[in-house]
C-alpha cells in the first residue's frame, strides 16, 4: 500500500500574517488558481497529499511518511525562476494580504504562495524545465532511473510565490532614472530582472527556493532600487522589509489643502494705462519620498532621510505677460513651532515667467502634521526702479494624513 502524505501544516508565524500554505485542493479551486479539473483530480495531479485521518500508514495521523532513499533525491538551489505558471498556480493559495511595494516604475505585490515538503519529477520539471536529479547516492554511469521525488533538505521547505508589479505613476515624474530590481535569498541578489523604466514597468514572475521550514520574511524577497534607496518586499509573506521612506506607508501621500487664500490684483506695466493681471492662489499639494527631476520642481533632490520627506506645491499662479514688470515674489513653509523653510527652487526664477507654473518644494519632518504654506507677492518695474508694488501675504494650511 503507497503511504499517502497529510496536507501541509502552516508554520505559524506565516499563519498569524493570514498566509494560506498548501490547503485542500477544494480551496485552491474556489480561489480560481486550479488550471482544470476538480479538486480530487487536480490534487493528485500536483502531488499535494491526500489526508484520509483513518490512514493506518501515518501514526496518530501527525506524521508524514519518509520519503524512499531509492527513489528520491534533496535539491541543492537558493531560487528558480518558474518556467510554468499553470503548475505553480495549482500548487499555490491566493495571498490577500500583501502589503505594496511603491516605487518609481514598480509597485509590488505578492499575489499568491506556499509552502510544500516535496514536489515530484513531473512538477520539478514543469516548474523549473529541468530534468529531475538521479536518487540520493546513486552512480550516474549505473542505469538507474531519476528520482520522482525531490526533497529540498532536512528543516527545509520549497517556497513557491508568485508577484506582479505595475506603473505607479510616480510623481513628480522622475527624469533619467531606472528602478533595478532583483530577486534575494538569504540577503544576496540571488536573480537580475529587467530594469523597469518609464513606459516599461508591467512585470510577474513566479519563483522556487527553498528555505527554513519556518521562513523569516527576509528569506527571499524583491529588491527595487535607484541610487542609494532600496526597497524589499518579503516574497514570503508580502510585507515590506526595508525601505528608505517609512512615511511613505505608515500614512501615505496625501496633503489636504484649507483655509487657503488668494490674490487678483493689477500692476501697472508702465507703458500708458495698461495693467499685468494676476490671479493665485493653493489648491494641491502632496508628499514624495524621491525628486529627481526638473530644476522647476527641484532639481536631483533624490530619497528623503528617513525621518523626512518632500513637499510638493504646484501654485495656482496665472498672470499675463509684461516686459516691464519684474515679479519679486517669494514663498516659504511655516512649521507649528516657528521655524521657517525655504523651497529648493531658486525664487529669483521661480516666478520669472508667465508660461511656467510655479512649484515650491520643500524637505519637511515625516512626523509633521501640519504647515502652512505662506505666499508674499512683491512687483516692480524694469524701467522705474523705484516703483515697487507689496500685496498683501496668500497663506494656506496643509494637513497631511
Amino acid at each position: 500500500m503507497t503511504p499517502r502524505r497529510l496536507p501541509l501544516a502552516p508554520p505559524p508565524d506565516l499563519a498569524r500574517r493570514g498566509v494560506l500554505l498548501a490547503g485542500p485542493a477544494l480551496l485552491l479551486a474556489g480561489c480560481g488558481l486550479l488550471p482544470t479539473g476538480s479538486a480530487d483530480e487536480s490534487s493528485q495531479d500536483t502531488g499535494a497529499g491526500d489526508a484520509e485521518s483513518g490512514s493506518d500508514d501515518v501514526k496518530d495521523g501527525s506524521e508524514k511518511p519518509a520519503a524512499d532513499p531509492a527513489t528520491s533525491a534533496t535539491l541543492d538551489l537558493t531560487t528558480v525562476e518558474v518556467t510554468d505558471e499553470v503548475v505553480a498556480g495549482g500548487l499555490m493559495q491566493r495571498m490577500e494580504g500583501s502589503e505594496t511595494l511603491i516605487q518609481p516604475y514598480a509597485q509590488v505585490t505578492v499575489t499568491a504562495t506556499t509552502l510544500l515538503d516535496s514536489l515530484t519529477a513531473e512538477q520539478f520539471t514543469a516548474l523549473t524545465g529541468e530534468e529531475a536529479p538521479l536518487p540520493d547516492g546513486a552512480d550516474r554511469f549505473d542505469e538507474v532511473p531519476a528520482a520522482t521525488t525531490l526533497l529540498p533538505g532536512e528543516l527545509k521547505k520549497f517556497l513557491l510565490t508568485s508577484w506582479e508589479s505595475t506603473d505607479p505613476d510616480w510623481t513628480p515624474a522622475p527624469r533619467h532614472v531606472l528602478t533595478e530590481m532583483h530577486i534575494t535569498h538569504l540577503r544576496n541578489n540571488d536573480i537580475r530582472l529587467d530594469s523597469a523604466d518609464e513606459g516599461d514597468a508591467e512585470r510577474r514572475g513566479t519563483v522556487l527556493a527553498i528555505v527554513d521550514a519556518s521562513p523569516a520574511a527576509d528569506a527571499v524577497t524583491l529588491r527595487a532600487e535607484i541610487g542609494d534607496g532600496v526597497q524589499e518586499i518579503s516574497l514570503v509573506d508580502g510585507t515590506i522589509v526595508a525601505t528608505p521612506a517609512p512615511r511613505m506607508y505608515s500614512g501615505g501621500l496625501e496633503v489636504q489643502v484649507s483655509e487657503a487664500g488668494s490674490i487678483d490684483t493689477k500692476v501697472p506695466d508702465g507703458f500708458g494705462s495698461d495693467y499685468m493681471s494676476l490671479h493665485g492662489t493653493v489648491e494641491e499639494a502632496y508628499l514624495s519620498p524621491f525628486v529627481k527631476t526638473s530644476l522647476g520642481y527641484g532639481g536631483n533632490l533624490g530619497w528623503a532621510r528617513e525621518d523626512e520627506i518632500h513637499l510638493v506645491i504646484p501654485l495656482v499662479w496665472d498672470r499675463d505677460f509684461s516686459a516691464n514688470v519684474k515679479e519679486h515674489t517669494e514663498v516659504m513653509l511655516e512649521l507649528p513651532d516657528g521655524t521657517e523653510l525655504r523651497p529648493a527652487q531658486d525664487q529669483s526664477t521661480m516666478f520669472g515667467s508667465s508660461h511656467r507654473q510655479p512649484i515650491a518644494t520643500f524637505t519637511i519632518p515625516a512626523d509633521l502634521d501640519t504647515a502652512t504654506v505662506k505666499i508674499m507677492p512683491r512687483f516692480g518695474q524694469v524701467l522705474d526702479r523705484d516703483f515697487e508694488q507689496v500685496e498683501e501675504p496668500v497663506t494656506a494650511t496643509l494637513t497631511f494624513a
